[in-house]
């Protein structure tokens, strides 16, 4: 039996597989003039009393069976309900997991497609055959599949046949948590002549044309910034004393001119050189800042630090044939935090990931330690191998006028993911038979299939330089190069074990749109369903777990984290006998998000999985203020994120393009909240809280409330 199928117990086994097949065509909606007339009155009535949107941001005149609504998301209580209505789904009488099931290697969707053109039957009888003929596909037979999600716990007549259900299919931008004191951050330590101007939003192309211009012929990268991807972690006591009273969190921030926040069409008619300035920048500083209990940013405490030239692991920008300056890829793409052993651990995606533990303390705070050297000096003294053991203060590029960030050693490199891993989750065990231990430090390297591996953040292996070589290339190829990085990526991290792998996921909690017959069934499923890290892990106990959704037999904590999965680029994209059509239906790097639960210890066995969810936009009102619903620092880009929606099937959602999880932590003082950071289309950064029960509620559901009639 092919290992990916669903059995009899509702086990997901995954499978890696191409999708590139045809498509069903959309059905086409007609109306009436006169309906047609009255409906936008209707809509434009609703958008001028509810909403306060840019009058330029688009929205959708029904071009579904459901509406396209797109009102702002509020400040909400955590014990409050969201009043569901018939626009946040569509349903079917096929259950949503069947046209996500195989067979073997072929989707069940894809035999009931054929058993349809072979027999002349419905989709439904179909989907009723083949249920009751196969054991890894009897999720589709409609008249039982209600029982994988329904049980006796449920306080539910089991024995009534589900034709008395209609499958619900949540739109993405209404499945996500219940959240409250959404915060927008921004960097006040950037300089203003760092920034893209307001006035320039309107004909940003030619601005980026003139940045580049000038970069051109002074030898420069483009000069203009932005801050996105928030990383968060709860300062550790050990670092209280000496900072201010009132410190809380550490966030992190990618610094940097690659942006997201325009249109696709505007990227798109940009000169190709500009537009590869534009995404492909060398740029990428790390911003810090300290953050009170209210998530706001302590004055005079954030800097903007240019890592890698300290370092000197900048990639050359000059051109070995022309001796001119080239924009040269990064060296550094992300940075996130993560608590590990009470440290504060900086993770940044380089060739792999690269981790190295921060210190941190106000300027005014004096101790023994006055005598640490610049990091510029420590990397210099170093000599060609630039391997240093000892702390060294890193400079601030902008800001700092009293925070000072010392970094404890040279990174290490993380390489049991592969080449080009990226945004791993590190995470701590504790010693069950020695709590006095410190934890059991893990790297998660993918959701599904679930890969951990155990290692020592401390301590690393030496490579040779080949040995590099041939992890990037193939073995063999004697290929050479002259990268500064490959000083790091030779401490090659050690490795406890071998990668544990749990390659069994429990089904979706409940199904999104993209999964409904007449929108990407079966092999036509839009999104990868290699799911990746995000930001990951917080522990929910087993009271916790009991109280927050309808499964109240929990016995043990689970660790929960956030992952995410896009609709990637595919070859038939470039294909011009490809029809237009196809492309707009399922336009690439889409992002949505899940939440996942896992044992929390090896293999780390994957327990429970929500459906598909996006994150909002942040609201901004005209002029410089934040809306009222919104804390934080008021953000010019916040508005330019409803420049790029997220869309499918021809349907624009109330959420960004790309809302990219970076941070997932339990609120200080409150262990029964979280706090997630999100990047929203490579352009700004968002930090929203969210309860416990909320994200329990959402992984065990009320089966009558999120999937059926």
């Amino acid at each position: 039996m092919h290992p990916n199928y669903i059995d009899k117990n509702g086990i997901y086994h995954l499978q890696s597989k191409s999708k590139q097949t045809s498509w069903l065509k959309r059905n086409g909606v007609t109306t009436t003039i006169g309906f047609a007339i009255t409906l936008l009155l209707c809509i434009q009535w609703h958008f001028a009393i509810m909403h306060t949107r840019d009058i330029h941001q688009p929205h959708d005149l029904f071009l579904s069976s459901f509406s396209s609504s797109t009102s702002k998301r509020k400040r909400r209580l955590p014990t409050a309900k969201r009043k569901q209505s018939k626009d946040d789904y569509i349903t079917s009488p096929i259950c949503g997991a069947c046209t996500r099931s195989y067979f073997d290697t072929r989707p069940c969707y894809t035999i009931m497609q054929r058993e349809v053109q072979k027999s002349k039957i419905s989709i439904l009888e179909a989907a009723k055959k083949l249920g009751r003929e196969s054991k890894t596909c009897d999720i589709c037979n409609p008249d039982t599949c209600y029982q994988h999600y329904i049980n006796s716990s449920n306080n539910t007549d089991t024995s009534a046949s589900s034709s008395q259900h209609q499958a619900k299919y949540w739109r993405f931008d209404r499945s996500y948590p219940n959240y409250i004191n959404p915060t927008t951050i921004s960097l006040s330590s950037i300089p203003n002549e760092r920034r893209i101007p307001p006035s320039r939003f309107e004909d940003i192309g030619i601005y980026f044309q003139e940045k580049f211009n000038y970069a051109k012929s002074h030898n420069t990268s483009n000069d203009y910034l932005l801050e996105y991807n928030p990383g968060l972690v709860v300062i550790p006591s050990k670092m209280k004393n000496k900072l201010p009273n009132e410190a809380t969190y550490l966030v992190s921030l990618r610094v940097t001119p690659a942006n997201n926040c325009f249109s696709t069409q505007v990227y798109a008619n940009l000169p190709k050189d500009v537009w590869t300035a534009v995404y492909h920048t060398s740029i990428n500083h790390l911003g810090l800042a300290l953050l009170d209990e209210n998530y706001q940013i302590i004055p005079n405490y954030e800097v903007v630090i240019e890592v890698d030239i300290q370092l000197d692991l900048k990639r050359d920008m000059e051109s070995k044939r022309t001796g001119k300056i080239v924009e040269a890829s990064p060296t550094f793409m992300d940075y996130r935090l993560f608590m590990l052993n009470d440290e504060i651990y900086l993770h940044i995606n380089a060739d792999t990931v690269i981790v190295s533990r921060l210190e941190l303390r106000s300027k005014a705070y004096h101790d023994d330690e006055e005598d640490i050297d610049k990091c510029v000096n420590v990397a210099k003294e170093a000599g060609e191998l630039g391997w240093f053991e000892k702390p060294c203060r890193l400079d601030n590029l902008y800001g700092g006028d009293n925070l000072q960030v010392t970094l404890m050693r040279q990174f290490n490199t993380i390489w049991s993911g592969g080449v080009y891993g990226k945004n791993y989750a590190l995470f701590g065990i504790p010693n069950s038979t020695h709590p006095n231990e410190p934890d059991a430090v893990y790297a998660e390297l993918d959701i599904f299939p679930h890969h951990v591996q155990q290692i020592l953040p401390e301590e690393y292996d030496k490579l040779e330089k080949k040995q590099v070589f041939e992890r990037i290339w193939k073995p063999g190829t004697n290929k050479r190069r002259k990268f500064k990085i490959d000083r790091v990526n030779m401490r090659a991290i050690k490795e406890v074990g071998n990668t544990t792998e749990s390659d069994d996921a429990p089904l979706p909690s409940f199904s999104t749109v993209d999964a409904h017959i007449d929108w990407f069934p079966g092999q036509d499923a839009p999104f990868k369903e290699s799911a990746h890290g995000g930001a990951c892990c917080v522990s929910f106990s087993a009271d916790e777990l009991n109280a927050g959704g309808t499964k109240k037999d929990h016995h043990e904590s689970l660790l929960v984290g956030l992952g995410h999965t896009k609709v990637t680029w595919k070859p038939w994209y470039n294909k011009a006998n490809v029809p237009q059509e196809k492309k707009d239906r399922v336009p690439h790097t889409h992002y949505v998000s899940l939440f996942y639960a896992f044992e929390p210890y090896p293999p780390f066995k994957i327990r429970a999985r929500s459906g598909y969810f996006c994150l909002a936009h942040a609201p901004s009102l005209s002029g410089n203020k934040l809306a009222p619903t919104e804390g934080g620092t008021f953000n010019p880009h916040s508005k330019l994120t409803y420049n790029r929606p997220l869309l499918q099937n021809n349907i624009t959602f109330d959420c960004p393009q790309m809302s990219f999880v970076s941070s997932f932590i339990e609120k200080a003082d409150d262990s029964s909240a979280t706090l997630i950071g999100y990047g929203l289309n490579d352009c700004t950064g968002r930090i929203v809280e969210v309860e416990k029960k909320e994200i329990v509620r959402l992984l065990y559901p009320d089966p009558n409330d999120m999937l059926f009639e």
